[in-house]
């Protein structure tokens, strides 16, 4: 028999699981590894106005890294690594909100180690902003467990619950949400209808089937089919990693705006 507290304590656990599935999955998180006698860790992700490095745990490591804008036809440049008292660095050119960079590292022999690397820069976002979207998105995965296990387990559902849930989700997915996009890349919204970001889009789906939950449990109408529906749709959402087709500059747009 589950207790309250072994329900807080499991939804706990498995909100804790998916979060970290977030953290450490999907286009934003660094490339790290091993070859022959050093490791090396390189960015995916970089904040404006701070040094976007790509590290070689060697300091005496030789070679250098080509790069060029992504998606482009351009020619790769090349940077040689400078060298500090325990490791050896490169740092990439910024680029505007958005923007990408495809990179790869290469020995001083020319052979190539690393290779397709690709860099999204964005703005750096105040804490005010993505610390509450952080909670309230982790408050909301949360509830949503809870109000699952307990929905099926204890066959009970407290409309409070649920309402708080959607709450969680209006508030950290559609205002501090789009806030902490605007700071990161200049844009509110890129979702449905203006846009395909799947980062909005899926925040759209969920806000969908967790308001028909609310409307079922309202007038007391197949509560527990659209109590796990909206589950289940949540859970598949937060399998998917984080940032996936997410906002990318198209620097053709700004060429052909400055001719």
């Amino acid at each position: 028999m589950l207790s309250k507290n072994n329900i807080w304590i499991l939804s706990f656990f498995i909100t804790f699981s998916f979060a970290f599935f977030q953290r450490f999955t999907g286009p934003t998180y660094p490339v790290s590894g091993k070859i022959e006698n050093f490791s090396y860790k390189f960015p995916r992700s970089c904040t404006i106005g701070k040094k976007c490095m790509v590290v070689v745990k060697n300091k005496d490591f030789k070679g250098y890294v080509e790069y060029k804008i992504f998606k482009t036809k351009d020619n790769f440049s090349k940077i040689y690594f400078s060298s500090d008292e325990n490791f050896s660095f490169v740092i990439l050119p910024e680029q505007p909100p958005a923007g990408k960079l495809e990179y790869r590292l290469t020995d001083e022999s020319g052979n190539e180690k690393v290779s397709s690397v690709i860099v999204r820069f964005k703005g750096d976002v105040p804490a005010l902003i993505l610390i509450p979207h952080i909670i309230l998105m982790f408050l909301f995965m949360l509830y949503s467990v809870k109000i699952f296990i307990v929905a099926n387990f204890k066959k009970e559902i407290l409309k409070s619950d649920v309402f708080l849930n959607l709450l969680f989700l209006l508030i950290g997915g559609f205002i501090f949400g789009p806030l902490t996009q605007y700071y990161a890349f200049g844009y509110l919204w890129t979702g449905f209808p203006f846009g395909h970001d799947l980062t909005d889009n899926k925040t759209l789906i969920m806000l969908i089937f967790w308001l028909s939950a609310l409307i079922a449990v309202w007038k007391n109408k197949k509560v527990l089919l659209w109590i796990n529906i909206a589950f289940f749709f949540t859970a598949a959402i937060y399998l998917i990693p984080h940032s996936l087709l997410g906002s990318e500059l198209d620097y053709q747009k700004i060429e052909n705006a400055g001719k």
